[in-house]
């Protein structure tokens, strides 16, 4: 990841990740309602999910996570700076949410295991995150790419139950694969595709992703967003 760099250009470039924000937030209100005394958000970011938040929900206490500072221009009661999983939590919270983070956190199980202690007993947890398809042609080409688990029988594991589910595929088309890869770097994702390239590696990968990824709408690249909203059990 390298968000900080790309602070300034990721809420111009990021399409999805704001699309996916207002979803899950249209999802939460929708379902449970848009009052909620404590709120927490996890991975705030720039603040594509936190404008939501400030502009539609009712809150008391409102807090922001983020490993950077806080680039949202929000003014939360606090802001926790570092990895949710190494941070110390002295609140319990009725609404957890978070947008497109979730993948980069490595031990899924901690994660968790963790929310479920921070969640009061009828709190909801949302998130989105994404699925296996994600970036498909660029590990098809590769090889390489973020290992996206299947988080349903974690979530059982952890004792906490979906009460709402869904997944997409969303395909943006580039007019080359540079543009791809200028659009990743810009929103700040690490992969295999924003590496240091020598040219020879570089114009192999372009041919291949050109000759099985390309047609006539463009040069292709695909997200595979999931919603996930979730109480205990």
């Amino acid at each position: 990841m390298n968000f900080v760099k790309a602070k300034d250009t990721y809420r111009k470039n990021a399409v999805i990740q704001n699309k996916m924000a207002k979803k899950l937030f249209l999802e939460t209100v929708n379902n449970f309602g848009n009052k909620f005394n404590s709120v927490f958000e996890i991975g705030c970011g720039t603040g594509f999910l936190t404008d939501e938040i400030c502009n539609g929900l009712e809150y008391d206490k409102l807090f922001l996570n983020d490993i950077t500072e806080n680039f949202t221009g929000a003014v939360p009661f606090r802001f926790y700076k570092g990895d949710i999983l190494n941070i110390e939590i002295d609140e319990r919270f009725d609404l957890i949410i978070s947008n497109a983070a979730f993948q980069w956190i490595e031990d899924k199980n901690l994660l968790f295991s963790k929310l479920y202690e921070l969640l009061k007993d009828d709190g909801i947890l949302a998130f989105t995150t994404f699925g296996k398809e994600n970036f498909s042609q660029i590990k098809d080409i590769s090889g390489f790419g973020l290992k996206y688990e299947n988080l349903e029988s974690l979530i059982e594991k952890t004792g906490f139950k979906t009460l709402y589910f869904e997944e997409e595929l969303e395909t943006l088309y580039f007019t080359s694969v540079q543009k791809i890869l200028e659009h990743i770097k810009l929103t700040g994702v690490q992969t295999s595709a924003n590496c240091l390239w020598t040219r020879s590696k570089f114009e192999a990968f372009k041919e291949e992703y050109l000759k099985h990824f390309s047609d006539n709408n463009g040069v292709e690249l695909t997200y595979h967003p999931q919603y996930f909203i979730l109480a205990k059990a």
